[in-house]
């Protein structure tokens, strides 16, 4: 028996996410779906991915990881190749691994990373239009950084989530937040231990506000520690990339 790791990138535009939908959303094609599929293909075998995240409709990733079982002697460049070989242009394998039995895509996981992108430019070019936020408006990238500050530390995000009601504790601890400007081009990485449901969507949408709108620090402070109404609103999902999901030193990738 083998502990076979894997770590995808895909363009999420064309997906229902990355999860297999339930039965009565089951003819929505998702990346989880697809990749099942190649290896079912391979193996001659139903086996179901451990994955590392959910990502939602329209959600890219450069590294999203999971795992399965399988007793296989097949070496594990010639599982990369067959894989690939299968999948279509948009999703593709690009790490193989074999891990020790224990290790598991999801729980093993230290922190992951996302990037959000956000065009700043009057006007769009439609090669973009899938993979970024057109956001024309004036910007105030300092007053952005100071807001993002706020965040940092262990909390709960309750007020960033979608449906807070359905976890069991909405407590995660983001561990870094980046916002560079390279042109008109605005990328925000933000590095936590776990993401509820459209946290990190509407942890940009709640930057721009702040951006934009006359709301000061300690607004902003009282409104994370949902002391004040606010009203969600994420940014769209095309803009969103899962860049990087790491692991503890004893699960080196």
């Amino acid at each position: 028996m083998r502990n076979i790791f894997i770590e995808t990138e895909y363009l999420g535009t064309n997906y229902f996410g990355f999860q297999v939908q339930n039965k009565k959303n089951s003819f929505e094609n998702t990346v989880q779906k697809e990749i099942e599929g190649a290896i079912n293909r391979l193996f001659k075998q139903d086996i179901r991915l451990t994955y590392s995240s959910r990502t939602d409709k329209g959600v890219h990733a450069l590294g999203h990881c999971a795992n399965f079982k399988i007793t296989t002697n097949i070496p594990l460049k010639n599982i990369k190749r067959a894989l690939n070989s299968f999948l279509p242009e948009d999703i593709r394998i690009k790490k193989v691994r074999s891990m020790p039995l224990d290790f598991h895509a999801r729980f093993s996981v230290k922190s992951k990373i996302y990037r959000y992108m956000i065009d700043n430019s009057k006007e769009l070019s439609i090669l973009k239009k899938d993979f970024v936020y057109h956001y024309p408006n004036r910007l105030d990238i300092d007053k952005m950084i100071k807001v993002s500050k706020l965040l940092i530390g262990r909390r709960d995000f309750s007020v960033f989530a979608k449906d807070a009601s359905r976890y069991e504790t909405c407590v995660r601890t983001v561990k870094d937040i980046n916002i560079r400007k390279k042109g008109r081009v605005i990328s925000i990485d933000i590095e936590a231990d776990g993401f509820l449901m459209y946290m990190a969507r509407n942890i940009v949408a709640f930057l721009l506000k702040c951006s934009t709108e006359n709301i000061t620090l300690k607004h902003a402070r009282e409104i994370i520690k949902g002391k004040t109404n606010y009203s969600n609103n994420p940014v769209p999902a095309k803009g969103l990339y899962l860049m990087k999901v790491k692991y503890s030193s004893n699960n080196k990738i």
